[in-house]
């Protein structure tokens, strides 16, 4: 036994002798030693420029009693610096501090783990980076299975500056970072996820500049696993206006994110810079909705973007929807289904006198707008629009509209699509094929039952009542903007009208028969059956020929002819009246169309009128009566049906 006693008393001794060696012994000398075996363990070198000083100490007194008293090494340092991978392009160093003072227990050690119980750090600027093989600058091995673990228990530090930059993310950074006034410095871990820090950030994602200022749980979360981290950020992404609000679910390998997520800005199309979506110059634009991230298995991992129960307004068209984002394995997917009240489309293309990059038309009506296919590549899409109205032109309203749109290969397709207007329903497709230097467009429409009353409202002023239309057209074209591709387009539209009626001032005015249309006009107009109409206009190389233009009725057949020139918006139209019963006080003579489509100029052929009229002033000068027999316009056998007839002209017997 008193063996036994004096090797425990030596044993004893032996520790106090270590204690006050590592208490006592100036750590200085042997900094170069300490400097190597940590530049072996971390396998980067490693800086120590200050004083190096090593001691033991107690735990705070939030701890327990008993683990309070445990003993722990406390190392302090100044001027420490770690140098970066051999890899990174983001800088010689990888972390510096201005001062460490770190606490740890000394029996871990000896199982390659660190159980750190206090860090302290004072000017910490830390470099973290991601390559394109998605090697990570921050992991000292890259095994599977580090040689060293670490655990850390409570992080101080008076300010900090992080950099992040991924290259698969093509992200680029920087956080300044300091306590929040009030918070405790020291957050246990697995505590209550709460704002414990505030950021400043800035730097680029993808091709947005990023401005922002934030607040965020405690640091030590990002490094833990399973920890559910606190997220608050409002800034400028590019000329976007954002603002985040939620958690981060295990950040220090990020499985999951949900947040609230709000955009605005002046258009839609400058979110593309930052996400890669292709979207339209529009009116400036507000929506809000739930934004969840989901990080997926594999190599490289899917990363899942869902933007959830979305809703929105660009200038007074409103929507509302779910959106899926799939990013990391191939080409990146868009799937999303929109609903809308109303969508306008002057709110999504805009004026041509106001749009980004709008190309100059001085007295053009046709949408100038320049689309930009070179971005269409960017990735695939599908979405699926339905609304209540779609205001095309502000007197062209759709009703019910629904289109699939699909966008792959720089292919952008809208079909089906199908639309309600004026009392009747149209379906069609639209194609625009983008893989070269300028669109190809393919356009196929049918429409049955439209009412021209309200298709053309302005017509119900002047008490025109019309049947319906039915009707299809089919156009392929090459341009970037509609105003190019209608001015090369090739095709043909063709219509008909049912029977109906007809405003008898409209046909006696479109005939020159001016006592029956002065009647009609300042006593009472009456409504004339209208037996059909008919159009058949072909289109070659942005000339649309009028090989069919009729309308019949019981009292007169109206044909036009002509050509309007697409390119130009020019017009170039004659409108030919035939009468069915006899006229008088009748300047009956073919009205003509000219002009732009901003501006159009209606007349009469002057041969036939003026020679009419002299023929007047002629017989005036023998007899008053006879001056009214040239004013005399017979009526003419003509069918009720539109059909081309042999020979328009022939005087009714």
């Amino acid at each position: 036994m008193m063996v036994l006693g004096w090797m425990l008393a030596a044993l004893a001794a032996l520790v106090l002798v270590a204690a006050a060696a590592v208490a006592w012994f100036d750590w200085n000398l042997a900094k170069p030693w300490i400097v190597a075996r940590l530049s072996a363990v971390l396998e980067r070198p490693v800086w120590v420029e200050g004083d190096i000083a090593l001691g033991w100490s107690r735990g705070p007194d939030s701890e327990s009693r008993a683990t309070r008293l445990l003993p722990r090494l406390r190392l302090t340092a100044g001027k420490v610096a770690v140098g970066n991978a051999a890899w990174a392009r983001s800088g010689p160093l990888l972390a510096s501090v201005d001062a460490i003072d770190v606490s740890f227990s000394p029996l871990p050690l000896l199982r390659k783990h660190w159980l750190i119980t206090d860090l302290r750090l004072s000017g910490a600027v830390v470099v973290m980076e991601r390559d394109s093989d998605r090697r990570k600058n921050w992991r000292f091995s890259q095994s599977e299975e580090p040689a060293w673990s670490y655990d850390i228990h409570r992080l101080e530090f008076d300010r900090a500056r992080l950099r992040y930059v991924d290259l698969p993310l093509d992200m680029d950074l920087a956080f300044d970072i300091s306590p929040l006034p009030g918070t405790p410095q020291g957050v246990l871990k697995n505590d209550t996820p709460d704002l414990a820090i505030s950021a400043r950030l800035s730097g680029r994602y993808k091709e947005a500049e990023v401005k922002a200022a934030g607040q965020g749980g405690a640091l030590l979360d990002l490094l833990n696993d399973g920890a559910l981290y606190p997220l608050r950020a409002e800034g400028q992404v590019g000329r976007v206006h954002a603002a985040i609000d939620g958690t981060l679910s295990n950040p220090h390998r990020l499985a999951r994110a949900d947040l609230k997520l709000s955009l605005d800005g002046a258009t839609l199309a400058d979110l593309y810079p930052a996400t890669g979506v292709l979207l339209p110059q529009s009116q400036p634009f507000r929506t809000q909705g739930q934004l969840a991230i989901i990080r997926e298995g594999g190599k490289p991992a899917l990363w899942d973007w869902r933007y959830q129960r979305f809703t929105g307004t660009v200038g007074q068209s409103d929507f509302a929807g779910d959106a899926q984002y799939l990013l990391g394995q191939g080409q990146p997917r868009l799937r999303t289904t929109v609903r809308s009240r109303l969508m306008r489309m002057a709110d999504i293309v805009p004026a041509n006198d106001s749009a980004k990059g709008e190309r100059k038309r001085a007295d053009k009506l046709l949408p100038a707008h320049a689309f930009e296919p070179g971005r269409w590549g960017a990735l695939d899409a599908e979405i699926s629009f339905s609304g209540e109205q779609f205001a095309l032109l502000p007197k062209l309203v759709w009703q019910d509209p629904a289109a699939e749109i699909r966008l792959k290969d720089k292919v952008l397709s809208f079909d089906p699509l199908r639309f309600s207007m004026a009392g009747g329903k149209a379906e069609g497709s639209l194609v625009l094929d983008g893989r070269q230097d300028k669109i190809r467009s393919r356009l196929r429409l049918d429409a049955q039952g439209l009412q021209v009353k309200r298709l053309f409202p302005e017509l119900a002023a002047m008490q025109a009542s019309f049947g319906r239309i039915n009707g299809s057209a089919e156009l392929s074209g090459a341009g970037n903007s509609i105003a190019d591709m209608l001015g090369t387009a090739d095709g043909k539209l063709q219509a008909e009208v049912s029977e109906g009626s007809i405003s008898q001032f409209i046909l006696e005015a479109a005939g020159l028969n001016l006592a029956d249309a002065v009647f009609a006009r300042f006593y009472k107009d009456k409504q004339v059956r209208l037996h059909c109409a008919v159009a058949d206009v072909r289109i070659a190389g942005g000339q649309a020929d009028m090989k069919r233009f009729a309308v019949n009725t019981e009292d007169a057949l109206i044909e036009v002819g002509g050509r309007v020139d697409l390119a130009r918006e020019a017009l170039d139209l004659v409108i030919r009246p035939h009468t069915k019963r006899l006229r008088v006080l009748s300047l009956r003579s073919p009205l003509t169309v000219k002009g732009s489509f901003s501006h159009p100029l209606i007349g009469a052929e002057s041969g036939p009128l003026a020679a009419r009229a002299g023929a007047a002033a002629a017989l005036a000068l023998v007899a008053p009566l006879a001056a009214v027999v040239p004013l005399i316009t017979p009526g003419e056998d003509i069918p009720d049906d539109c059909r081309p007839p042999a020979a328009v002209g022939t005087p009714a017997r």
